[in-house]
This record gives structure tokens, C-alpha cells and sequence, in this order.
């Protein structure tokens, strides 16, 4: 073998197996397909881009954008590779402000799949088209101005590759996910989203500070806004701003983590581990931040050209960088916990709870020392209490420990009555197991649907989940499904699952506190144990504090 490589004359491969090996390094699914012509619309100016996913992306992704548009002569250009508009000179490279520059991705692209291009410039009659069935031929069509790129079968020509494609499920969520992203970097762009004929997304331009907060609690949960802190820290040629979680707000999982430089989606370990740092003394083992953070830095002193991706980027100064970002978030988590001072904290505006706006409002609970939000006549304090009036009485309510006594016991009774009541998930989840998961799973499968869960197995270590216990609806049912497999045990069961139901965080907002005063007047020694009273003058004097 070693032979006959070194008798192999030197060649210059086909230019469309060049092309193929070029999308291995930037096309992996068809998230990456989303990525690319998201940046290619952003870049060409768009206000509007409108995504159609089908089957997860797999067959098919249309995005259509408002953009400058391709001159029609130039169309065959635009699926050649390194051809782009973005870069003339080397010099460009050293102060980039367009997401996409190498002139690889349309080209890799459509190596491919089975693509179509129509695109026109304003002061255009006509558009041109063309497709991978007439080649280089630009055909006159009609199109706004703007520019489509739809995406068949991608994959259709390089089987090997398509083959090591996830589940729809999993293919839309990855599109999904990219695509929030998008959204998160823009604010100035509307983008609409359907996927099988279905409207997914609906995010249209914002451009001032309720708007981005709202696009935020849209894609975020209004969870994460109420445990936020607004920073905008600037420093010279740097700056960074955004939403950042509280010190006691955490997440079993990284999924709430979105970091951008001068607009660009970046994973970055710099800028991951300087994140770590500022919140290591802050959160527990195995629990994560939340944030979306905007960094924005003279181009000149970042090179983003080190990523086929463009996902890592290398900083001229990275200590700096680094410092900068960890001081600047342990000085806004500081300061959020002063005594005294003002912390930052939301709550719904009553005068605009109807449209969803969420405002930015002063708080002083130094009695208390953390941030808290009012809701209404009850005031809820760390992801965790409520304090509210009863009867004139002043009570202070654990509200995960005493949801948790009462989802476990309706669960317990719908178990031995074989009478469970579950909820189908508008769109079944698919969970990755580790080998000692899977070997869990098969051993459990019994009784994990005698508690309502419906799971089928999809693959050697996936499983789909579809329906899951009525009483688990505010709850993290993967965590809690994950935790069943790896810890979980049949002895005291319903004991155990109480104590796991009440660690985790819940919506407060969407509790109702009547439900869980019914409860304690049910005089259950369990529920007097989560509900406490405090005198009516501290109750005044934290209401007052609120106003």
C-alpha cells in the first residue's frame, strides 16, 4: 500500500471533489447549511429573513432575505470557490466586520445537495436564478429584492455523510438552536421560522431595550430575565454587555449560554473559562451559568480566522481580554448583592403584562440580601419563597418543597391505582444514554411506564421520550428522567423522586399561591412543615421596599 501511494503522481483534485472534502470542514448537518446562509444574509444587510426547515433541515432548507441581492451576471460566482465580495487584499482580514469572508461556504454548500439560487438587487428589472440543474445558465425569474437560497437532499451524493445523521428531531434542534443564536445577535433583524409548515418562530425587528429584553424572555424563558442582571461595561476599545444570571440562579446543563464578539456566534475557551472563573465561587459543583453576552472589540485585535467554523478566535491581547470579562462580571455579581446599594432585578409591569413587556426596576432588599420580584400581592424571594398575606396573617411559603409533597402524592395514588394521566410533548424529545444509561434503561423500562413515562428506544444508546407524567408539567423531566437512571431505586421511591422534585427550580410566576394555601389549610403535617409566618410589619416593610 505504502508502495503504490508513493508511486501516485502529484494532481490537482476535481474541482467538485474539492469541493465535497471543503464542506467536510464546515458543513457537518444541516444546522451548519442554517449558519452559513444566515451569515451570508446578515452580511448582505437583510432587516427580514424568513427560514422553512424540512424534516429537520435534512431535505429541505429555504432562507429568504431583504438583502443587497447578487447581480445576476455574477450568480455563478457566488457557488465558485473562494469567490466573495467581503475580502480583496490580505490587509482586510486584519479588521473583518463581515461574518463570512472565505468564499467556501455556497461553493461547499452546494457540492452537496441539490440547490437553487434567485436573488436581485433593488435597481433590478429581473432576477437570475440558477440551480444545480442548469449550472453556470443564469435564468430571468421573478423575486424581490433580496436574494433565496433553497437546499434539497442534503447529502443526496455522499451517502457515507448522510448516514451519520441524527433523528429529525435532533437535526431540527440543532437548526433550532443555531438559529437563536442568530437571533440573539441580531436585534435589528426580524426572523420567522417554519419548519414542516409549521410556524416555529416569530421574532420581528426590535430596536430599543424592552424589545431586546423581550426577544430574550422568548428565547430564554422568562425564567432566566427574572434571574438576570443587565451589564454594559465599557472600557476603552472594549465593551461587553448583555444578561447574566444571578448568583442563585444555575442550570444542570450549559444550554443557556450564548457569547458573541462584534456580533459573531463564538465557543471560545478564553472566554468560557473567564466566565467560569467569575462564577466559580459563586455556584455549586455541576451547576452552570446563563447568559447572553455581547463583546464588542476593535476588530484589529481579534483574528477570527483560525476556525473552519469561524467558532474559536484568537485575541492579540488574550489576557487582557480575559481579565477584563471575569472582573467585569464578578463586580456586576457583587454588586448585585450589596448591602446596602441597588440590585438590579425585574418584575412584570402590570400596566403591560398583557404584552408580554418585562422592564428593568430598582430593588433594595437588603433585610434580605438577594433580589426578589413582586407579583401581585405576593413577593417571591430567591427562585424559592413566597411571601404572601393570609387571613391578615403573614406567611412565608417553600414553594418547590410543598409542590413537591403535592405532585408526589397524586403521583403515588395514580401509581398504585394504575390510573396515571400523562401529557404528549408537542415534540418528542430524543435523549442520548451512556452505556450504563441504556443498561439502566432496559432494567427500569417496566416501571418507567407504570410512572407515565413513554419512552421507545431509537437507536443503540438514543431513546425517544413522547409522553410524560401529567404531574411533572413545570418540572426538568429530562433531569429528572436521567437522574431515575443513574441513581434512581424502587425502595422508597416516591420518597426519593419528592426530594429530587423539590431541588429543582420551578417558574414561580406561573405557581398559584391559592393552590399551595389550600394545602396548608388542609392542616397535613407535611405542608406545615414548608409554610411559616412572619410578623405583618415585615411583611409591610418588604412590600413598601417593592413600590
Amino acid at each position: 500500500m505504502q508502495e503504490g501511494l508513493k508511486s501516485r503522481a502529484i494532481q490537482f483534485l476535481p474541482d467538485q471533489l474539492a469541493n465535497q472534502i471543503a464542506a467536510g470542514e464546515v458543513i457537518e448537518r444541516p444546522a451548519s447549511v442554517v449558519k452559513e446562509l444566515l451569515e451570508n444574509a446578515l452580511d448582505a444587510g437583510a432587516t427580514r429573513i424568513d427560514i422553512e426547515l424540512l424534516s429537520g433541515g435534512m431535505e429541505g432548507i429555504r432562507v429568504t432575505d431583504n438583502g443587497a441581492g447578487i447581480v445576476s451576471t455574477e450568480l455563478p460566482l457566488a457557488v465558485s470557490r473562494h469567490a466573495t465580495s467581503k475580502i480583496s487584499v490580505l490587509d482586510d482580514l486584519l479588521s473583518l466586520t463581515s461574518l463570512g469572508f472565505r468564499g467556501e461556504a455556497l461553493a461547499s454548500i452546494c457540492s452537496v445537495s441539490k440547490w437553487e439560487i434567485t436573488s436581485r438587487q433593488r435597481e433590478q428589472a429581473s432576477a437570475g436564478r440558477i440551480s444545480y440543474e442548469t449550472g453556470d445558465q443564469v435564468r430571468q425569474d421573478n423575486h424581490p429584492a433580496g436574494t433565496t437560497v433553497a437546499i434539497r437532499k442534503l447529502f443526496y451524493n455522499t451517502p457515507a455523510r448522510r448516514k451519520f445523521l441524527k433523528a429529525e428531531r435532533t437535526e431540527f434542534r440543532h437548526c433550532d438552536d443555531m438559529i437563536r443564536r442568530m437571533a440573539l445577535a441580531r436585534f435589528d433583524v426580524g426572523f420567522y421560522v417554519r419548519h414542516n409548515g409549521r410556524q416555529v418562530h416569530r421574532l420581528p425587528v426590535v430596536n430599543d431595550d424592552i424589545g431586546q429584553t423581550r426577544r430574550v424572555a422568548k428565547l430564554c424563558g422568562e425564567n432566566f430575565i427574572h434571574n438576570a442582571l443587565v451589564i454594559d461595561i465599557p472600557r476603552s476599545d472594549i465593551r461587553l454587555w448583555g444578561w447574566i444570571s444571578k448568583s442563585e440562579f444555575s442550570r444542570q446543563q450549559t444550554d443557556l449560554q450564548y457569547f458573541y464578539i462584534n456580533g459573531r456566534v463564538i465557543r471560545d475557551r478564553v472566554v468560557n473559562h473567564a466566565i467560569r472563573v467569575a462564577y466559580q465561587d459563586k455556584l455549586p459543583p455541576g451547576r452552570h451559568a446563563a447568559y447572553v453576552l455581547h463583546l464588542e472589540i476593535a476588530p484589529a485585535l481579534v483574528d477570527i480566522n483560525v476556525h473552519p467554523a469561524k467558532y474559536e478566535v484568537r485575541f492579540s491581547e488574550t489576557r487582557l481580554v480575559h481579565d477584563f470579562i471575569t472582573r467585569s462580571l464578578k463586580e456586576a455579581l457583587a454588586q448585585s448583592g450589596q448591602l446596602p446599594g441597588t440590585v438590579h432585578a425585574y418584575r412584570k409591569d402590570d400596566s403591560a403584562a398583557q404584552y408580554g413587556v418585562i422592564r428593568e426596576v430598582d430593588s433594595a432588599y437588603q433585610q434580605v440580601g438577594q433580589a426578589a420580584y413582586q407579583q401581585g400581592h405576593t413577593i417571591f424571594l430567591h427562585q424559592r419563597y413566597a411571601i404572601t398575606k393570609d387571613d391578615n396573617v403573614a406567611l412565608v411559603i417553600d414553594l418547590p418543597a410543598l409542590l413537591a409533597i403535592k405532585n408526589t402524592q397524586k403521583w403515588r395514588e395514580a401509581y398504585q391505582l394504575e390510573a396515571m394521566t400523562c401529557k404528549p410533548l408537542l415534540i418528542p424529545e430524543t435523549l442520548c444514554l451512556t452505556t450504563t444509561q441504556v443498561r439502566a434503561y432496559e432494567q427500569k423500562q417496566s416501571l418507567l411506564e407504570k410512572l407515565g413515562f413513554d419512552i421507545t428506544q431509537s437507536g443503540p444508546t438514543e431513546i425517544m421520550l413522547r409522553h410524560v407524567p401529567t404531574f411533572l408539567q413545570m418540572y426538568d423531566f429530562k433531569s429528572l428522567l436521567f437522574s431515575m437512571l443513574e441513581n434512581g431505586s424502587s425502595s422508597e421511591l416516591f420518597a426519593w423522586l419528592q426530594s429530587i422534585l423539590s431541588a429543582q427550580d420551578i417558574e414561580l410566576a406561573k405557581v398559584e399561591i391559592k393552590a399551595c394555601l389550600d394545602a396548608y389549610h388542609s392542616n397535613e403535617t407535611a405542608y406545615q412543615q414548608c409554610v411559616h409566618t412572619i410578623s405583618e410589619q415585615d411583611l409591610l416593610s418588604l412590600m413598601q421596599k417593592n413600590q
